[in-house]
């Protein structure tokens, strides 16, 4: 739109009737509650599948807050230490490039600030965003007597609070399935949208170095200006003495016109067909006669002075009138049209006597910065709302002629005057022949009323409609369901607790007290605001990561991460974290207790002590050891929490069960069960197991490499598709047959963990030696050894063997009956309480005389399995029939036949005789040597080539008919036993 040179002649308020209070309410706006979201890392099986690997969207904006900053440049100050005004000179030059920025370090992938800035122009209505300011400051402005000056440029920015989206597809087996993963996560950014000057006036010595506008911009307070009503200050120049003509009305007595009351003593000057109360005379201000009047008369003329019209006071400082406010003009340049000010003194401007402390609403203005033309835009609320198009001002409700009442202001004041209308301010939007839901601005965000009642409801009265201003659809969608922090609501008629905004959460008070306690003051009550219920309700209660709170019972500081309160053990390591300079909201104690101590999933964090990074995947610290291996994982454009060393350090660095992992770079999908990475191998496995709607946190390679493949003992394990559930114990999967047998073993109350059919079956059985078991309801308790149970007698037994600290697993009493009690050869055995050794060999014990003899026998590696000395001294020596015996350090083989060695000459004789696929048991040369060759008598036994079978008795054969039981010896041997 191109700039207007008109002057507004009335302001224009937006009228609705109840008769239309039907399209008032007929489209209602989606209030937060309907929109779904869901918690950090959530999945959402309904996403397309689809060949883009992630995809990244702002899902809402939740709150935003405007605020003012200083520039780059400390602008400049002057001094008058004269007894009069003096002229002083201010010249400086700045420069800066303002860009949007964002919470996160974008990791090298960019395209946040772009993606905020374009998703958020609907309320800061910017057009790029980044670009240079530049200006020359040059002017010499007329400075009270023992007062300073300082000039300062200032940037007003939005602080936006917003809902973060990441969509990732994982795909699988060259693109025949896939699974869609969400990831949700609160972001801020700062965007700056204006530069501006700021002029304030301070007394000598004492000088004020902060902008009386720096800081957030609360949208109840009033716009510029020092003053606020009151009496001037005593002495100033008397007026002359007033003329023979009274006046008995002040409308239409010309701009300048003095005015003296007759009855209080005043001195009034007309501007704009209002009379402004003067508290001097001085500087020329009253060099015409003044007439006689009333102030009965002056109480009945116009409260404000008409839109346009300027004036400039002491300081040379020209005022233009805009809805009843002066508005500081630092240029007159065109298309401003400043006219011939009328001349008034300083506190009336400061003061505000006869005008607004900001613009009523409905007025319309537009400013040229440079060569560009500013939106038009209307006051509302005392803010300026600015439009997109010529169309929008006419939807807005401000007619077909609306450009011949806009007002050109400067573009400095343009951009001075905030843009965050006050609370309380109703607001309905219009686009295209549609209305919006009534709507009450509350703290920057939108509250719309789903019906005429929520509105008197809240205390509007019935005569609401008279105060809702037009505004464009556009703008009103944009603004964030969430007022800014710090903002006090209740549910209407009191339907609900008083509760604060903090850390864009709804915080509920208990009691007044917890009210003061937050730094509300005692006059609190005075601050809340009424909103339905329903919006109440509707408000978010989790407090976004990076806000920085206080238990209102104690000294206790911490701050927001991952949804956690994490406390601070100093002040030292609060500002070592960097969290020193962000505001302090005070909870009550209940909230602070309520809050939980375990980071979500999903959370970036940083070591405050070094470089270090780390996401927090299944309540586990996962660090990563390199920006690469961020990246990769996703965590790149994540915000990035600092955390204390000591946090960190405390932090478990084993990844939960239950969780859902992905490799990163890869397709490879998996669940930690039992502490160890279970792999699916397809999404039927993944889905059948119950993870397709369990976040995924993406591991490195490294991570994932690494994890264990032995789900750990005491896991309860499901089978996928079925009910049978089984516990981990020594490695092996121990089925339970009924939910006694369950519960009897103490797994009632351990979370289920589904594995696939495939990983299910492919469980070992046999517990795993070393295993500390317990029969379910007894005090019994054993070791498995060599896959046999080992039973302990006492307790002296159990700690002497070495299972004092080791973990009780408990298994079902049917199972304990069904272990066996042979020890399986192979077994590398100790006597508790001594060094002696041994081997379980065809069920016996060989012992170790040396360690030589142990080193060569192969048991070096075997771990050592200790037994009670009572165990121990109970084992046979005896080697049982049937054995495949070694001579340690030789090719040698033999079998235990009768409980005689009977070797193999060749692989051929060995192979005949059957014992091809037995395990070998290599025993020390002295125990081989020791071994007798004679068989036993009783034995029975036959030759391969033969069917003929042979009883042994006195070392003579006879022939005997046997079919069990009979030990198969070489044809050589069976040939040289002589016959009976």
């Amino acid at each position: 739109m191109k700039i207007r040179n008109g002057r507004a002649v009335t302001t224009l308020i937006l009228l609705l009737v109840t008769g239309l209070m039907a399209e008032v309410f007929g489209m209602p706006k989606p209030a937060a509650a309907s929109m779904p979201l869901q918690g950090r890392g959530a999945a959402s099986a309904a996403y397309p599948c689809s060949a883009t690997t992630e995809t990244d969207r702002l899902s809402r904006i939740m709150a935003k807050v405007e605020e003012n900053v200083p520039a780059n440049h400390n602008g400049s100050a002057v001094e008058n230490w004269d007894s009069r005004p003096l002229a002083k000179q201010i010249e400086y030059e700045w420069s800066e490039t303002l860009s949007t920025t964002t919470s996160f370090d974008a990791g090298g992938t960019g395209g946040e600030a772009a993606k905020i800035f374009n998703a958020t122009v609907n309320i800061h209505h910017e057009t790029s965003i980044s670009k240079t300011h530049r200006q020359k400051i040059n002017y010499s402005p007329v400075v009270d007597a023992h007062r300073g000056l300082w000039h300062r440029p200032m940037v007003r920015r939005w602080w936006i609070v917003y809902y973060n989206e990441t969509y990732l597809d994982k795909w699988w087996f060259f693109g025949w399935w896939c699974t869609p993963m969400k990831k949700m996560d609160l972001r801020s950014a700062y965007i700056p949208t204006v530069s501006y000057d700021c002029n304030w006036s301070f007394p000598l010595p004492m000088g004020a170095t902060k902008c009386p506008s720096q800081g957030m911009v609360n949208p109840a307070a009033t716009e510029g200006g020092s003053g606020g009503g009151g009496q001037p200050p005593a002495g100033g120049t008397p007026p002359p003495a007033s003329g023979p003509i009274p006046v008995t009305d002040v409308r239409g007595l010309a701009d300048g016109t003095l005015l003296s009351t007759t009855d209080t003593g005043r001195v009034y000057k007309m501007v704009g067909g209002a009379p402004i109360w003067q508290a001097t005379c001085a500087d020329g201000i009253c060099a015409t006669t003044p007439r006689p009047t009333t102030q009965a008369v002056i109480n009945a003329g116009p409260a404000t002075p008409r839109n346009g019209v300027t004036v400039v006071d002491q300081r040379g400082r020209v005022h233009m009138f805009v809805g009843g406010a002066p508005i500081w003009q630092d240029s007159c340049a065109a298309p401003v049209t400043c006219g011939t000010p009328v001349k008034v003194s300083n506190w009336s401007v400061d003061a505000r006597d006869h005008m607004n402390h900001s613009p009523a609403d409905g007025n319309l203005v537009q400013a040229k910065a440079g060569t560009t033309d500013l939106p038009v835009a209307v006051t509302v609320g005392g803010a300026l709302i600015p439009f997109a198009s010529p169309q929008e001002v006419i939807d807005a409700g401000y007619g077909s002629d609306w450009a011949g009442r806009v007002v050109a202001i400067s573009a400095n004041s343009y951009n001075t005057i905030r843009r965050t209308p006050a609370d309380g301010t109703l607001v309905q939007g219009a686009a295209g022949g549609t209305s919006t839901p009534v709507a009450m601005l509350l703290g920057g965000a939108a509250i719309p009323f789903a019906n005429p009642q929520e509105v008197i409801d809240a205390g509007y009265g019935t005569n609401w409609a008279s105060h809702v201003r037009g505004v464009p659809a556009r703008y009103l969608n944009a603004l964030p369901p969430v007022p800014q922090d710090g903002t006090l609501v209740q549910g209407s008629k009191g339907s609900t607790p008083v509760a604060a905004i903090m850390g864009t959460a709804r915080v509920n008070f208990g009691s007044p007290q917890e009210v003061i306690d937050a730094g509300f003051g005692t006059d609190w009550a005075s601050k809340v605001r009424a909103i339905p219920e329903r919006a109440f309700s509707a408000l978010p209660t989790q407090i976004m990561d990076g806000t920085r709170i206080k238990n209102g019972a104690s000294t206790s500081q911490a701050v927001v991460v991952g949804g956690a309160k994490m406390p601070f053990a100093s002040i030292e390591e609060l500002n070592g974290s960097g969290y020193g300079d962000r505001p302090v909201w005070t909870v009550p104690s209940r909230t602070w207790d309520a809050l939980p101590e375990k980071i979500a999933d999903g959370t970036r964090i940083k070591n405050a002590g070094s470089a270090a990074q780390a996401a927090i995947i299944g309540g586990a610290k996962v660090p990563f050891a390199s920006i690469e291996e961020l990246n990769a994982a996703g965590y790149g454009d994540d915000p990035l929490y600092v955390v204390p060393a000591r946090v960190w350090n405390e932090l478990p660095n084993d990844i939960g069960d239950g969780t859902r992992i992905g490799k990163a770079g890869n397709t490879a999908q998996g669940a930690v069960v039992g502490g160890a990475k279970v792999p699916f191998s397809t999404m039927e496995e993944l889905e059948g197991a119950g993870y397709v709607d369990k976040p995924l946190h993406i591991l490195p390679p490294r991570v994932w490499d690494a994890l264990p493949e032995q789900i750990g003992d005491g896991t309860r394990v499901a089978k996928a598709g079925s009910t049978s559930e089984a516990a981990i114990v020594g490695g092996a999967k121990v089925e339970f047959h009924t939910m006694d047998e369950l519960v009897a073993s103490g797994y009632k109350d351990k979370l289920r963990q589904v594995v696939p059919v495939r990983v299910w079956d492919g469980l070992a059985r046999q517990i795993g030696d070393g295993t500390r078991v317990v029969k379910a309801g007894s005090t019994s308790e054993a070791a498995i050894v060599g896959g046999a149970k080992v039973e302990f007698h006492t307790m002296d037994e159990l700690v002497a063997s070495g299972y004092k600290d080791k973990l009780r697993q408990v298994v079902p009493v049917r199972v304990w009956d069904g272990l066996t009690r042979q020890i399986g050869d192979g077994t590398r055995i100790v006597k508790a309480g001594s060094t002696s050794e041994a081997a379980i060999v065809g069920g016996a014990k060989v012992e170790f005389h040396t360690m030589d003899e142990l080193v060569a026998s192969g048991y070096k590696d075997k771990p050592r399995q200790v037994v009670p000395v009572r165990v121990w001294d109970g084992l046979t020596r005896q080697i049982g029939d049937g054995t495949r015996i070694v001579k340690a350090g030789s090719t040698s083989e033999a079998a235990i036949v009768g409980g005689a060695k009977v070797e193999f000459h060749t692989m051929d004789e060995l192979v005949a005789s059957g014992y091809k696929d037995k395990p070998r048991q290599v025993i020390p040369v002295r125990v081989w040597d020791g071994l007798t060759e004679q068989i036993a008598d009783g034995t029975y036994v036959k030759s391969p080539d033969s069917a003929s079978v042979w009883l042994i008795n006195g070392g003579r054969r006879t022939a005997a008919q046997q079919s069990s039981n009979v030990q198969v010896i070489p044809t050589r041997v069976l040939d040289a036993i002589p016959s009976s």
